[in-house]
């Protein structure tokens, strides 16, 4: 068959039109959900944080450079808070807050994050994402199966830092006591064993050593906080009952009391020595559990001691804190602290997610990973600190199911009193020990009957809370 002349450009018309489509297909070129900024690049975005001045100095500066034309109104979240009362519902006011405010993007930590998305607040950010191919996949462990998680199996939202915690060790006491030093992943048990070990041979308090150092924590609080880095519950998921009857929970309790009991633990006054931390950071201490800028604490300590006097220098280490033993993996000591989201009624999505994929993205991190005042998010570029690898900080994942007893409370209205009455008996038990009037078990069998009786109390007083706001 002969091909007449004028069906052959026809037919590789036909032809280019499949090659295009089967290459549009092999590289994603579909458009973007949202326009492109006007050609001159202008626009603007008014952004909710916690300040300007830090908004400006953390990200606007450094975001302006390269987009000059778009214009940052920041709202500042002390207005948000002001605002609040106690019958109020801090959630539904911050949804009101931001519309209010016309917010187009909105600075969020972990759990409004999650109550925002739910809400149907935010913008749903996963099509642009994968349309734009914006690069996702070198976030620290687990940060971006949390964002999903969080909202609903979707990402509304990009995190720009985050906040992990780590075990310091002083590595010159540990050698001079013949102590093996920790490793990543110990249990509290375990944790709490090696504090035991250092056994400070002065009474003078100037000379005095101890195993671990809780800051400027009571000493129920800081009970309270080990317990919640081995994610042990404190109260039952419909708040009726104090489960702290627990074989983990005794254990723990009896292993802090002892400590204690023996003056091992470093509980510092807050308004001492001008908020200066002489515990772990000024070598009084074998353990202490802190975030990045404990490292500039150390640093500071050697130059201005508590009596004035520079500080001796130590070699110090970090690990993971300690986990729980059925989770190893995880923490609940590691959260999101710095989300960046696009509002659903933004006019200005474009824009605003121009600033997000900015501050979140490489060069941002680059910038952050140097930094001793937060964790970047993409830990690819997380540097080294004073030769230190802060892989101890990034080690661990976010926990998936991480135990508040503050969300408990709330989700079943019971008063907030419980939690000021748990923390005000366990300070009275562990000072019954430490000053010989009860011994541990004693004091922990007197306890719970105390804690479940508060407990009753308070869930009366928040339903009677409750139908008053009806």
């Amino acid at each position: 068959m002969i091909m007449s002349s004028w069906t052959r450009p026809w037919k590789l018309v036909v032809v280019l039109s499949l090659v295009v489509s089967l290459l549009a297909a092999c590289t994603g070129g579909s458009k973007s959900e949202l326009p492109e900024l006007p050609e001159n690049g202008a626009g603007k975005i008014t952004i909710m944080h916690y300040g300007e001045e830090q908004f400006m100095s953390e990200f606007g500066n450094t975001f302006s450079v390269k987009f000059p034309e778009i214009e940052l109104e920041v709202v500042e979240m002390q207005d948000y808070f002001q605002s609040l009362k106690p019958e109020d519902d801090g959630d539904k006011k911050l949804v009101e807050f931001i519309k209010n405010k016309k917010i187009d993007v909105a600075m969020l930590n972990q759990d409004n994050y999650e109550s925002l998305s739910s809400a149907g607040v935010l913008y749903k950010l996963d099509t642009i994402i994968q349309d734009e191919k914006y690069l996702i996949d070198d976030f620290a462990p687990g940060v971006m199966d949390l964002i999903r998680e969080k909202g609903g199996n979707a990402i509304y939202g990009l995190p720009t830092s985050f906040n992990s915690q780590v075990l310091f060790y002083n590595a010159d006491l540990f050698k001079k006591h013949g102590v093996d030093p920790p490793t990543n992943k110990m249990s509290v048990t375990q944790v709490l064993d090696l504090a035991k070990r250092f056994d400070s041979k002065s009474k003078d308090e100037k000379d005095r050593i101890y195993g671990i150092h809780t800051g400027y924590w009571s000493l129920a609080d800081y009970l309270l906080y080990l317990g919640e880095a081995a994610n042990m519950q404190i109260i039952d998921q419909k708040a009726e009952k104090v489960v702290m009857d627990s074989d983990a929970w005794k254990t723990l309790f009896f292993d802090y009391a002892e400590l204690v009991k023996s003056g091992k633990i470093n509980v510092n006054d807050q308004n001492a020595n001008g908020g200066y931390d002489p515990g772990f950071a000024g070598g009084k201490s074998a353990l202490g559990i802190g975030q990045q800028w404990t490292i500039e604490q150390m640093k500071y300590a050697t130059r201005y001691g508590p009596d004035g006097k520079p500080g001796k220098p130590f070699e110090w280490g970090m690990v993971t804190v300690p986990v729980d033993p059925a989770n190893p993996d995880e923490s609940s000591l590691v959260e999101l602290s710095e989300i960046f989201a696009v509002t659903n009624d933004s006019p200005n999505k474009r824009a605003a997610w121009e600033f997000i994929k900015f501050s979140a993205g490489p060069e941002m991190a680059r910038i952050n990973g140097r930094s001793t005042r937060k964790l970047t998010a993409r830990t690819k570029y997380q540097k080294e600190i004073n030769g230190k690898s802060m892989e101890a900080f990034t080690m661990l994942r976010p926990a998936k199911n991480s135990y508040s007893v503050y969300e408990t409370l709330n989700k079943n209205d019971v008063s907030g009193d419980f939690h000021s009455t748990l923390t005000m008996k366990l300070n009275e038990a562990l000072t019954a020990v430490k000053d010989g009037k009860k011994s541990a078990e004693q004091a922990y069998a007197d306890l719970l009957p105390e804690l479940q009786k508060a407990l009753g109390e308070a869930k009366q007083k928040g339903a009677k809370e409750k139908a008053k706001k009806k």
